[in-house]
């Protein structure tokens, strides 16, 4: 199942709330990509085509259009950002939550395919959430990637607590014996404490692309996909965390372990008072480290291939 994105354009209701929010003008810039069969629906914000180009997974339950202001405002300083709502979700293709982190790899390296038929700069993954966990994995299996900026992250081999521990494990055995139960998000992660503060909270209920209900399957998937990173670094990819101080999802210092134990550098970059809702809280905040993290990085990046290539010559 999947929804129109022009029918989704003419929803009234929507419309109203995003006029309201001021959304609109950023929502007019962004272009259509859609891939494969599902068919994977992603929006992109131009730049240039020289640019850096950095592929945005968004978090839990949601879809790109949400994070149109942060998009947009990112493209604006100098980048190609392109935002995928991962299959089962948005207005992708797919039964609606429904997925395997092997088969968003396998997305991602689709779009990243077309990308470099229009795009010539570098490219980089900015994972929100649970899409941090996603483009860890695109990053591990796909060179291309010269720059990961996680919002937040957990690897199934660290678990934060033994409540998460006792929790993912319990997965494997749903997994075996009903895959296709449904688990409402609201059971393991209080939504309505993270979008009081959020102007497109009040609508929640009532949009029809956002996410409330996963397959066991998607949930044992996510929450039981291995990483590497405790072992081995990435190939030739730069990497951040970035994190509010006051993230009610995952602590600060549970990242900060992360980092001690991975054998892949991580910069770490805190918001001060930031809560989880970094892109929708603290935009303002997280639009500029973010943007700082990835100058710094691509620019590095350029000056050692000039240095490698003038010690050749």
């Amino acid at each position: 199942m999947s929804f129109s994105w022009h029918a989704i354009k003419q929803d009234r209701l929507r419309n109203r709330v995003l006029t309201k929010l001021g959304l609109i003008p950023y929502l007019e810039r962004c272009e259509v990509i859609e891939l494969g069969e599902l068919p994977l629906h992603c929006e992109l914000y131009q730049y240039n085509p020289a640019a850096p180009t950095i592929i945005f997974i968004p978090g839990i339950g949601t879809y790109s259009q949400l994070y149109c202001e942060l998009l947009a405002r990112m493209s604006d300083r100098g980048f190609n950002l392109v935002s995928v709502d991962i299959r089962g979700h948005g207005c992708s293709g797919g039964q609606r939550g429904g997925y395997r982190v092997s088969e968003v790899v396998a997305d991602i390296q689709l779009l990243l395919d077309r990308l470099q038929q229009r795009f010539y700069g570098p490219f980089g993954l900015f994972g929100c959430s649970l899409g941090a966990k996603l483009g860890l994995a695109v990053a591990e299996q796909d060179k291309r990637i010269e720059a990961l900026l996680c919002h937040t992250l957990f690897l199934a081999e660290l678990p934060p607590d033994i409540w998460h521990f006792m929790g993912w494990n319990s997965l494997y055995f749903s997994n075996i014996f009903t895959p296709h139960l449904k688990v409402n998000l609201r059971l393991f992660v209080d939504i309505d404490n993270l979008l009081k503060n959020n102007p497109m909270g009040k609508y929640a209920d009532r949009d029809p692309l956002l996410v409330w209900d996963y397959p066991i399957y998607t949930l044992h998937s996510t929450y039981s996909y291995p990483s590497r990173i405790l072992k081995q670094r990435l190939c030739a990819c730069s990497s951040a965390i970035i994190i509010g101080d006051k993230d009610q999802i995952l602590s600060l210092n549970y990242t900060r372990s992360i980092i001690k134990r991975s054998a892949q550098p991580f910069d770490l970059i805190v918001i001060n008072n930031g809560s989880h809702m970094l892109p929708f809280d603290h935009i303002d905040d997280t639009l500029q480290a973010s943007c700082d993290w990835f100058h710094n990085v691509f620019e590095n990046q350029s000056l050692s291939d000039e240095a490698s290539v003038s010690a050749s010559c």
